[in-house]
């Protein structure tokens, strides 16, 4: 662990503390409390999404054996259900075999979200891809498999899950948090430390800081999404500094704070789904891109995932309904149409709804 203060915490107002006399709660007076640089709460417990980001973490790498090379590399179906439920001890990490929880029972629409993970195994058979018959495609030194739409299952699941898994119990977790009394303390923090777990950074998370590959404490997932998709907007500080500032608010009774904290939370990283949506659904325009369609359809697969987020939003989120039924239609169609479309009309209304929503 890294035992530096990080500037972009400081500027969110760590390490400060906090008093107030006025009553934020059914006449609950506000105590003092200090905003710490990093998540290391005495009572922090967050280790049942920790486990479930590991796991797909897991599952992940697996269903990426297939894109090895050239050559067909056969994977296992009973490996990928037994991952999916954590049943039969499947992980390389044996504390996930034993720790009670899995994938399947906390990913919302889970029928469709394993039914992308099944279909890599379906689609890996040795077959080139072509409109309308599923198979691989080379991509730099291996290659993706894709549906006869062009969808890349591996992408849409664990971008899907992305979403329908980490997102989603993390506005369910934070959303719960908010209706907390100010007292109820030990249920607020337990929701809030299970939403940052999905968030998957370490507890001295530095978003000035290109982690690499081989970091044990390197953000996973959306995590890694903060940087990489993330900067541009300033996602990753302002994620972990309110983190940290709503979790300190919490045991200061300071139901204001810890609300505001958490509206700042899932807005950011709404926002930080479509920073990703719009390179997504961006990348395959370019001229570079034009006729390389494992390359379009890699991007539209991650789009695909990333904008399923949306779905999940939290009820104030600034995208309306019928603009998330166009993007949802948009992403819904046949790849193949989609990057053959002249001017790419579909994909700029796409791109034109997620900048003017979202301020991109």
């Amino acid at each position: 662990m890294r035992n530096k203060l990080y500037a972009v915490v400081l500027l969110l107002g760590a390490a400060a503390t906090v008093s107030s006399c006025k009553d934020d709660d059914a006449g609950t007076p506000v105590r003092p409390y200090t905003v710490p640089t990093t998540y290391s709460f005495a009572n922090a417990n967050y280790t049942k999404s920790t486990q479930r980001v590991k796991m797909l973490l897991e599952l992940d790498t697996y269903l990426k054996t297939a894109n090895t090379g050239l050559t067909t590399v056969p994977l296992d179906q009973a490996k990928v259900n037994n991952m999916w439920a954590n049943t039969n001890n499947p992980f390389a990490d044996a504390s996930l075999n034993t720790s009670g929880v899995n994938i399947k029972d906390f990913t919302t629409d889970a029928t469709l979200y394993k039914l992308f993970a099944d279909s890599v195994l379906i689609y890996n058979t040795g077959t080139p891809a072509v409109a309308g018959t599923g198979g691989f495609l080379p991509r730099n030194t291996g290659k993706i498999i894709v549906g006869p739409r062009g969808m890349e299952y591996g992408q849409t699941f664990l971008k899907g899950t992305f979403s329908g898994f980490l997102f989603k119990k993390a506005v369910d977790a934070l959303t719960a948090a908010k209706a907390k009394s100010a007292t109820d303390t030990a249920a607020a923090q337990l929701l809030w430390d299970e939403a940052f777990g999905y968030l998957a950074v370490p507890v001295n998370y530095d978003s000035s800081l290109a982690y690499a590959n081989t970091d044990p404490n390197r953000p996973l997932h959306w995590g890694g999404y903060l940087r990489e998709r993330g900067r541009g907007i300033q996602a990753g500080g302002i994620i972990f500094g309110a983190f940290l500032k709503g979790r300190a608010a919490i045991g200061g009774y300071d139901v204001n704070v810890r609300n505001a904290q958490a509206d700042i939370i899932l807005a950011k990283w709404e926002q930080l789904a479509a920073a990703a949506a719009l390179e997504y659904v961006t990348a395959p325009t370019a001229s570079s891109a034009v006729g390389n369609p494992a390359t379009q359809f890699h991007a539209l697969s991650e789009g695909f995932g990333f904008i399923k987020t949306f779905k999940y939003r939290p009820s104030n989120s600034k995208l309306s309904a019928a603009n998330f039924a166009i993007l949802e239609g948009i992403m819904n169609k046949d790849f193949y149409a989609l990057v053959n479309q002249a001017g790419f009309t579909d994909l700029k209304q796409a791109q034109n709804i997620i900048k003017t929503t979202y301020g991109l």
